[in-house]
């Protein structure tokens, strides 16, 4: 028998009534769709001058039963991450390790599209469910050491490397 027993989402409470009952049925339903949660990047895969890649994520609530003891998530291994892209051009600016993000869950499996990398169906029945989360970055992260934007009306390059121009054509 294992030494902390799980009691579930339920509360002592739960039973006391129909009302009750109702609540926590609703809350369970409730509890079933995908909210967004925020993450942290555990491996990071394909960045740099490839298709945009995948992140493996923890989510950093943890669960809570019916008592209110707290279990940690697992692990969600390849999450697509976003880069800021329109066609052929692209600002690379690629996740982490240990940095934080918002996973934002989709509502239908979207293992096919991952896959494909074009629509495509379902890969099975399965909704609102973190494996099928995309990853957004920047929340909750510290200072950057390297950086491009404006500080005030100026705009800084700082970077710990080269500064790389490749251009057919360059004016300054």
């Amino acid at each position: 028998m294992a030494d902390k027993p799980y009691f579930g989402s339920l509360k002592a409470t739960d039973g006391a009534s129909d009302f009750n009952s109702l609540n926590a049925a609703i809350r369970r339903i409730l509890s079933m769709g995908g909210a967004p949660a925020l993450v942290e990047v555990r491996a990071v895969s394909g960045t740099g001058l490839n298709p945009v890649g995948f992140v493996d994520i923890l989510p950093l609530v943890h669960q809570q039963d019916g008592v209110g003891r707290t279990m940690p998530h697992g692990t969600i291994h390849g999450t697509p991450f976003a880069r800021l892209q329109g066609g052929k051009r692209a600002f690379i600016c690629d996740p982490a390790v240990g940095d934080i993000g918002l996973a934002i869950i989709c509502g239908r499996d979207i293992s096919n599209v991952k896959a494909n990398r074009k629509a495509s169906a379902p890969g099975s029945f399965r909704q609102c469910d973190m494996a099928d989360a995309v990853y957004l970055g920047g929340y909750l992260n510290a200072a950057p050491e390297e950086y491009c934007g404006w500080v005030g009306s100026d705009f800084h390059v700082k970077t710990a490397g080269k500064f790389v121009v490749d251009a057919s054509e360059c004016d300054i």
